[in-house]
This record gives C-alpha cells, sequence and structure tokens, in this order.
C-alpha cells in the first residue's frame, strides 16, 4: 500500500516535471492537486522513465537501463519510445531477433518512426549474418573432417595410382564433400551478448509472430525525398567514383551520424563498404537505405549484389526482382539467371536468359548460354522421368519425357531412348488409368450420395456454384503451406493451392507457382483452420499436404506484407496426409 505523502512532496515533484516538459498552467494544476497514486500511471511518467534508461544506455549501464524500461513498460505497454529503446538496447548487448521484435512493434505502433524501421534493416542483416556464419563453420569442419580423412588414409599394397579413386586424386576432396566458395568479410567489432530476458508478452499488443510493419506515411515518405543533395554528397559521389575510397570513408561516417535519416548518405556508405570489401556492412546500410525510402531503386541493385556475393541467394533474387521490375535491363537479367543457376532452378534461369536475349538479341554469349541451359533442363528432366518410371509413375514420366523432347539441346542418346519410352509410358499409363477406374467411379459415386464435391479453386468466387449448395462443402486438396500463424483461438495455414490442368487452363496459367508475393493477390490462396494445438506434426512451411476440409464460404481479412488487408476464403480442416 502506498504512503502518504506530503503536499511539499508532490508540489516539489511536479515543479520538477513542468521545468521538464514545459508543462501549460492548466496541465500544472492538475499535477498539483490530483492524487500521487495517479501519477505512477501517466504517460509523463513513462517519458521520465525512458530518458533516465536513454541515460543509462549512453553510458552503458545496460542492466540498469533494462529495468527501468521494463517498469515503463508495464506502466505503457502500447508506449512505441518503450519498444523502441529495448531494441536498441537489445542490439548492443547482442539479441538481434528479440531486438527486431522491438523495432517491428514500434513501427506498428508509430509507422512514422523511421529510426525503428532502420533498427529492422540492421537487425535482419545481423540475424542473416549469424546464420551464414553457422553454415561456413559447418563447412569448414567438413572441410577439416575431410583432409583429416586424407591425411589418415593409406593406400592398399596392390593399389597402384591408376585404380585410385579419382575423386581422391591430386589430393582433392570427394564432390559430396566440397563446399562452396564462401566470401570472407572484414572483422566487425561486436559487443559481447548479455542474457537480458525478453519482455512478458501483453494482451494490448499484437501477436509479434504475425506483425506486418505497414508502410511508411506518404508525408513522411515525400519530407524524405524532398531533401535536396548537399556539395558534400556530391563530392563524395565524386571521390566513390574516382577510387578514392579512404577519402569518403574519412567523412561519411560522421555525415550519417549526424543525418541518419538520409537515405543517400546509407546509400554512399553502403557502396564505400561494397568497394572496400566489407560486404555485410555495405548490407547493413543498404537495407537501412530501403528502410527509409523503399523507391531507391539504386540500393535494390546494389544489395542484391552483395547477397549473392556472401551466398545468400534467396535475398539476392529478393532484390533483384525489386529493381528488375523497375528497370529491366540485359545486364540484370544475366545477373539473375546466373544466381538462379547456383540456386540450381535452370527452368527459371532459361527464362531469364530468354528475357536477356530478347533484350539484346545480337550478343553471342547470352544466346550460348540460352542454348546450354536449355539442354541441361533437358537432360535433366530426362533423367527425373526415367527416375518416375522405375517407380511406376507412368504419368509424371510421360510428361516429363514430352517437356524434354519439347526442348532443344536434349542429348541424342537420350532423345533416341526417351521416344521409346514415352510410348511406353503412354501404354502403362493407360492400363493404370482402366485399373483404378472402377475406384474412383466409386468415389465419385459415394461423393454424389453425400452431397460433397471437389471444386475447383475458381468456384470458390462464384455466387451461383455456392448457391447450388444447401450445406458446407468437403474437399480434398493438396496445396503448399506458405505461413502458419493463430488468432481467435484456432490455428490457421495460409496455403497456395496446386492447380489440376483444367484450373491451370481457366485461370490462364502455364504452371504452378510456389512464391507467396507480399500483395498477397496473384496466387491461388485460401486458408485451412483447425482449433489451437490440433495441428498435424508434419504440418510445417515450406512443406506441401494433402488435406480434406468442408467450407460453408467463409472469409477472413488478412493482413499481407504490405500491411494492407486481403480477404481470403477458409476450410475446416479434417483430415491431411503429408
Amino acid at each position: 500500500m502506498l504512503k502518504h505523502h506530503s503536499y511539499s512532496a508532490i508540489t516539489s515533484v511536479s515543479r520538477s516535471i513542468i521545468a521538464k516538459f514545459g508543462l501549460t498552467a492548466l496541465a500544472a494544476a492538475w499535477l498539483l492537486f490530483t492524487p500521487f497514486t495517479v501519477l505512477a500511471e501517466d504517460p509523463i511518467n513513462t517519458n521520465v522513465l525512458v530518458e533516465t534508461a536513454v541515460n543509462h544506455i549512453y553510458q552503458k549501464r545496460y542492466k540498469q537501463a533494462y529495468e527501468i524500461l521494463r517498469q515503463a513498460y508495464e506502466n505503457s505497454p502500447r508506449h512505441p519510445g518503450v519498444h523502441f529503446n529495448l531494441g536498441r538496447l537489445f542490439e548492443l548487448t547482442g539479441n538481434f531477433s528479440e531486438a527486431l521484435k522491438e523495432y517491428q512493434l514500434a513501427a506498428v505502433l508509430d509507422p512514422s518512426m523511421i529510426a525503428a524501421r532502420r533498427g529492422i534493416g540492421r537487425c535482419s542483416v545481423e540475424i542473416k549474418r549469424e546464420k551464414s556464419e553457422e553454415q561456413g563453420n559447418i563447412t569448414a569442419q567438413v572441410m577439416a573432417q575431410a583432409a583429416s580423412e586424407r591425411q589418415t588414409r593409406r593406400p592398399e599394397p596392390d593399389q597402384g595410382p591408376a585404380n585410385r579413386p579419382q575423386n581422391f586424386r591430386n589430393n582433392q576432396p570427394p564432390a559430396k564433400l566440397r563446399a562452396p566458395v564462401v566470401v570472407q568479410t572484414a572483422a566487425i567489432e561486436r559487443q559481447p551478448i548479455q542474457m537480458l530476458p525478453a519482455m512478458s508478452r501483453s494482451t494490448e499488443l499484437p501477436a509479434v509472430e504475425d506483425l506486418r510493419v505497414p508502410p511508411l506515411p506518404p508525408q513522411v515518405t515525400q519530407r524524405v525525398r524532398q531533401q535536396s543533395k548537399s556539395n558534400a554528397e556530391s563530392r563524395i559521389e565524386s571521390e566513390l567514383e574516382n577510387g578514392n575510397l579512404s577519402q569518403a570513408l574519412s567523412v561519411l561516417p560522421q555525415m550519417v551520424e549526424a543525418d541518419p535519416d538520409n537515405p543517400r548518405l546509407h546509400y554512399l556508405l553502403g557502396k564505400a563498404f561494397s568497394m572496400k570489401g566489407d560486404l555485410f556492412g555495405a548490407i547493413k546500410h543498404l537495407e537501412e537505405t530501403i528502410k527509409v525510402d523503399e523507391h531507391f531503386h539504386a540500393a535494390y541493385y546494389l544489395l542484391a549484389q552483395n547477397y549473392a556475393k556472401v551466398n545468400l541467394l534467396d535475398d539476392a533474387i529478393k532484390n533483384y526482382n525489386a529493381y528488375f521490375a523497375v528497370k529491366p535491363q540485359a545486364g540484370v537479367a544475366v545477373e539473375i539467371a546466373r544466381v538462379y543457376e547456383r540456386m540450381g532452378r535452370s527452368d527459371l534461369a532459361r527464362e531469364f536468359y530468354n528475357k536477356a536475349n530478347a533484350m539484346n538479341p545480337g550478343n553471342a554469349a547470352i544466346q550460348t548460354r540460352v542454348v546450354a541451359i536449355e539442354g541441361e533442363q533437358a537432360n535433366d528432366l530426362y533423367l527425373r522421368a526415367n527416375h518416375a518410371f522405375t517407380l511406376n509413375d507412368f504419368s509424371g514420366a510421360l510428361s516429363m519425357y514430352q517437356q524434354a523432347l519439347s526442348l532443344s539441346g536434349l542429348d541424342d542418346t537420350y532423345k533416341r531412348d526417351a521416344l521409346r519410352k514415352v510410348e511406353m509410358a503412354k501404354l502403362r499409363a493407360a492400363e493404370v488409368d482402366r485399373q483404378e477406374a472402377p475406384a474412383r467411379q466409386g468415389f465419385d459415386a459415394t461423393r454424389r450420395i453425400y452431397g460433397n464435391v471437389n471444386l475447383a479453386y475458381p468456384d470458390l468466387a462464384n455466387i451461383s456454384f455456392k448457391t447450388s449448395f444447401t450445406g458446407p462443402v468437403t474437399v480434398e486438396w493438396r496445396g503448399y503451406i506458405a505461413r502458419i500463424f493463430q488468432r481467435y483461438g484456432r490455428d490457421f495455414l495460409l496455403m497456395i493451392k496446386e492447380l489440376d490442368q483444367s484450373e491451370l487452363d481457366r485461370m490462364k496459367r502455364d504452371r504452378n507457382e510456389y512464391r507467396l508475393n507480399p500483395n498477397f493477390n496473384n496466387q491461388p490462396l485460401f486458408l485451412v483452420s483447425i482449433s489451437k494445438g490440433n495441428l498435424p506434426p508434419f504440418a510445417k512451411e515450406g512443406t506441401m499436404i494433402t488435406f480434406t476440409g468442408s467450407t460453408d464460404w467463409n472469409f477472413y481479412d488478412v493482413i499481407n506484407d504490405l500491411g494492407q488487408t486481403v480477404k481470403l476464403p477458409s476450410f475446416d480442416l479434417l483430415s491431411a496426409t503429408p
């Protein structure tokens, strides 16, 4: 229980707050005559706590700052300044995943807070760096193990040099143990990790796992873009163009510190770090650039190149595509194609080589690469078709054989064998179809009896189709799990349907695509829901499942990656298989 405080004590506290914050006379009177217990819950008290915590952070008294911010959080859990400074605190103590969550909460509570968005960019890069370093450590261990095995291996007495395994000639490790090239970057000094526990989540805040940071308000974006380029920036650009890297790096960090919300300065510093070879340092500032100005297209291009150099290929593709959508160029299409080749996506690599060839038809090197990649894809399809044929998947084998034959560059031996096996696959597929016909007819009859129908995806938007049913409709679909989240005491799967050929034709698509775009508007998306905690254990993000579900044409509003609302149909999960 609170003890009674004298009027003089309350007056002195109020006067100090008035002097600090410049309150009006009316607010001063309210402070003087309001009971002291109200002051403990007032937002002004939260501001005082935040300012005190900021002072502790500057003095590197992190534990004291943590305790004060925890008190401020309990007092005002929706105060954006509390979450922003918690993000700074976690970032400075090395807990980047928790810092990212706090920065995201700050940006959601105050969409105009540019500093929180820059923090999101920095922490995202640090998390990627940690994962990259872990992968590098695993690669180093594998190579060290291979080297140790080579040193301890002794040849058998009757084994001559010609009979040794080919992979071990010239002291080379086996192909399956060879590691990808890892780009070395300059060492970066980091604070030692301090174990500061996360804040307990409040019911007044949205779930952190499902946060989608809204875009910057238009007035803030306009203000950032209207800043005129200074003479100092022009000089630094000239220095970088002339290769005077040391001169630019001697002044850029101080300029960024003085004007941290200037996207051009972050871009120039990122460019300087790229030239220096500090790739992750460059990535960090380039990410901050696009967090402040999402239309800074040059930053996307340089960011994509740096991500490709450090072997973070998914991030490279994302930024390449953002740049290519605005400024399509043959050279950029070639870079994207090469990244897809490194990812093993020969179909997408061929697509972008063809785009580059269409933009620059006289380039013999591009044309040669188009032919080569098409041949690689054709041969790969042939080998996959052979595998499907041995597993008695004759329909799948037939489809892949026909695709391989439709491409140029298929090896002549493969081509002759594929032509022979196409006819065999047609006969075997027809035989399997005849054998399965009774079961398929029985399944269709059962569905008709129970009033169920395996409706097509376009039928979800067909009102006349919907009104022909008086109850829920049961479906058996296969789809890709893009996201998992919780709402209203239920688990939800954000799914992308595997369209059959009739659906592809109706929707005018040439193939299935399972990449979720930020708008959630160009995919056959739908939701699958079940009571919380009852999801099958194999239902994981990034996997395919076949499920049986029922729908009564319910729709839910979902927030996409751009902070916009999208209405999606929902099914209740009955059963599922991998």
